[in-house]
């Protein structure tokens, strides 16, 4: 199901849930919502700006003249 990388980043995430369960502070707990939401910001950014540059690819590909090999 999973390799070992996705395994380790889901044991990373739930030890991560779990501290943040031990925060006791309004603050403590509003600047980690702050750094979880920019973390997702910048990798919804990186993955728009890949899909971009996927979009571009594509298009210069399909505008590629092929030469096509008849049998």
């Amino acid at each position: 199901m999973f390799n070992k990388k996705e395994k380790d980043m889901e044991k990373q995430k739930l030890d991560i849930i779990k501290k943040v369960m031990m925060l006791d502070t309004k603050a403590e707990l509003e600047t980690v919502l702050k750094n979880v939401s920019d973390a997702m910001g910048r990798e919804f950014d990186l993955e728009n700006q890949e899909e971009q540059e996927f979009k571009k690819w594509k298009a210069k590909k399909d505008s590629e003249v092929v030469d096509e090999i008849t049998f």
